[in-house]
């Protein structure tokens, strides 16, 4: 009669945490990636392009994905995902399906010494009031050769959170986020997003046969404190899946009992919680883990630890 009321009990626990049962097929969220990011042609080439859908399980699924070009007077797309470079500059083609997406950027080059792709780099993209960075830019040609010696047109969406000068010089002015680019020759490179402000950073680490990847940003931000879930951030996930905050992750139920709960999440990717709109008083230092934790069954999922 024992052996049949723990096995009882047991089945009601699992029964209220899904994810028990979701370890082969946890819930990441539905997404579409494409064969490559950036393409350069020559007028008049064509290439053939192509894109996967994975549901909302992480399997790649036969889909009909739709191709749009956001210049199709430059780059012409056709259903089959074949690329027609018609004129010389720059579009990005977008593939979609059930409302998810993804952006392939293709140059379109009049001759081989043309300006084809254009990298920025930066040593790192959090940064407090004050510091300053230096942007590398790198500009090639068709063929993959560096070209040296070009005007280079720096960007900041956000010019009162990071500013730029004409050499690549940035600076911390104000905590937000901004974007910033490198343009040459009417090519844009690629973006880096600049996170200014006090922060702590941690990177996902999984527990049993559970997921919990990718990367977290506790920070300070237009004086709110912010809670932050980078986009490469996938979890597992069950009937009942939390955010927490914590100085323990020895087990979920501590978790839940010393810890604060930010939020019930249901998908993979980005996310942002204003922490103090629901915990006025909590500050960046008094916690040291966020936490996923399946909240019925006080399961941890994964935990990061912040630094």
């Amino acid at each position: 009669m024992k052996y049949l009321l723990n096995l009882l009990f047991i089945s009601l626990i699992f029964s209220g945490c899904v994810g028990t049962d979701f370890v082969d097929d946890p819930i990441v969220g539905k997404k579409i990636v494409v064969s490559t990011e950036s393409v350069a042609l020559k007028i008049n080439d064509s290439e053939k392009v192509s894109a996967l859908y994975f549901n909302e399980y992480g399997i790649a699924e036969n889909a009909s994905i739709t191709w749009t070009s956001t210049s199709p007077s430059i780059i012409s797309i056709q259903a089959d995902g074949t690329l027609n470079a018609l004129n010389a500059g720059q579009s990005s083609i977008v593939a979609s399906f059930s409302g998810v997406s993804d952006t392939i950027r293709v140059t379109v080059v009049a001759d081989e010494n043309a300006v084809a792709r254009v990298e920025i780099t930066s040593s790192k993209t959090v940064f407090s009031i004050g510091d300053s960075e230096k942007l590398v830019v790198n500009v090639f040609n068709i063929n993959n050769q560096l070209i040296p010696n070009k005007t280079i047109a720096f960007r900041s969406s956000n010019i009162s959170v990071f500013s730029i000068d004409s050499v690549g010089n940035a600076k911390a002015i104000s905590n937000g986020s901004s974007v910033l680019t490198a343009e040459v020759e009417g090519v844009a490179s690629n973006e880096i997003l600049f996170t200014v402000g006090a922060s702590r950073m941690g990177n996902f680490v999984k527990i049993g046969g559970y997921e919990a990847s990718g990367s977290t940003i506790l920070k300070i931000e237009n004086g709110n404190l912010t809670l932050e879930l980078t986009p490469n951030f996938k979890t597992s996930f069950a009937l009942g899946t939390y955010i927490y905050l914590s100085n323990t992750i020895a087990n979920g139920s501590v978790v839940r009992s010393s810890g604060i709960e930010i939020s019930q999440i249901s998908a993979s990717g980005f996310h942002s919680f204003n922490v103090n709109s629901k915990y006025p008083n909590v500050k960046i230092n008094d916690y040291k883990y966020v936490v996923v934790l399946c909240k019925p069954a006080s399961l941890i999922f994964g935990y990061a630890e912040l630094n």
